[in-house]
Order: C-alpha cells, then structure tokens, then sequence
C-alpha cells in the first residue's frame, strides 16, 4: 500500500496560511537550522529546538514523535510525550513554538481513488472528473488522460481547493524537491510553471479550463463553473 500524506499550514512564521508542506520521504524532520544540523523542514524561530519532531512511515501507518524538544510538540492540544510515536490521522492538528506554528495533518491512501463531490450542487447532470493514484491518471466522462508525476500534482491541488491557488503553493507542492530550506525558496523559474501549465492545457479536454488569475493563481473550472474538489 502507498501512503501520501502533506501538511497544511494555518499559521507559521515566514509561511502564508494554506502553504502545503509535502512528506513525501518515509521520514521528515521538523527543527531549527543551525550550523551543524538542517533538517529536514526548519522553523526559524527561538522555541523551536534543532532536532523538534518528526514524521514518519511505520508499518502503512503515519506516526508522529517528538524529538525531547525544549518546549513540546502538541497533538489537537495535547503534549506528546518524548521519543513515544503516535499515530496520525486526517484533519490531526499539530502545533509547537509556544502555538506560534499550526499545522493540519492530510492523509490520503493511493489504493483509493479520490471521490468528487461538487461544490454547487444543482440539479444539472455533469460528468464528475476522477483521479487514480495508482495510475497517475485523470478521468472525466470517457476519457482517461495520462499524466506525468508533475501534471499529476498540479491537477491535484487544483481539485483540493475551493477557490484559486497562488504560484507560490503549486511551486511547493508540485517541485518539493526544489526547496532551499535555508530560506524557505524554491528554485523553479516562471518559466518552468507556464511550460507545465502549457503542457496540461493541450492534454485536458474542452470542458476543463486552467484559468490565470493576473497577479494571484490559477483556478480549474469546469464547464463554466467552479469544479469538484477532493472529498477527504
């Protein structure tokens, strides 16, 4: 079984609330940088210890352990104990640094093809658009479209939201692995995202639209009108 599984930030330091930080390794490491440690996702900020938490793969299940830090890790408000793991579950809140960093646990297993649900439900029949995780696929009434890991994850955060998405959250969700974590800043340029986003707009049929928000994001709409985000 696959398991993919992302945070999302209400609030943090140097993060805008909505940011998606992406656990895509079997374990990450959440601390302050210093000279002698990076980890994995740093907070710059005096109440987070070098070494806070981490985040980890265990036996198909996401767990979550503090790493004896200075001032705690907190699980829906509760302290977690050092060193013990404990399990982590969709929608699970995690916060640390005196409440400073808020964080909204999202877990989605790849076994399971996402189910839409519409945002404006009316009596129109419409063609609801799937993803398959397994095959990296998007479908919409008869069409199966294949997608690369890239067009995959655009597409996907797409579908997750209500309203329009910035540049800024589809470079961290879609090129992770493109992160300097010393500053938080990620090495795509424009001009990479507007290939990507060129690329998708001659795969996806007529009844899907990428549409470009000047100066803030893009949104997906579908035949007009606002399409379904992913049912968690």
């Amino acid at each position: 079984m696959d398991i993919y599984s992302y945070l999302v930030v209400q609030q943090a330091p140097y993060f805008e609330s909505g940011d998606i930080i992406s656990l895509h390794k079997p374990e990450t490491t959440f601390g302050r940088k210093s000279s002698t440690l990076t980890p994995d996702i740093s907070f710059n900020n005096i109440f987070v210890s070098r070494k806070h938490f981490t985040i980890f793969l265990q036996s198909n299940n996401i767990y979550i352990k503090d790493l004896a830090s200075k001032h705690g890790t907190y699980l829906n408000d509760k302290k977690l104990n050092p060193f013990k793991p404990v399990q982590l579950n969709t929608n699970d809140k995690i916060s640390f640094a005196k409440n400073l960093v808020v964080l909204s646990f999202s877990l989605r297993d790849f076994e399971q093809t996402s189910e839409l649900s519409i945002l404006n439900i009316d009596n129109l029949e419409k063609p609801e658009p799937k993803l398959d995780f397994l095959k990296q696929t998007l479908h919409i009434q008869n069409d199966t479209i294949s997608l690369t890991e890239k067009e995959f994850k655009f597409i996907d955060i797409l579908l997750q939201r209500k309203t329009f998405i910035s540049r800024e959250e589809i470079i961290e969700y879609v090129w992770p692995e493109r992160q300097i974590t010393v500053s938080n800043e990620y090495l795509v340029g424009n001009e990479e995202v507007n290939a990507l986003i060129y690329r998708l707009r001659k795969k996806l049929p007529s009844s899907i639209k990428i549409n470009t928000i000047r100066g803030r994001g893009y949104t997906l709409t579908f035949k007009e009108e606002r399409i379904p985000i992913v049912s968690r």
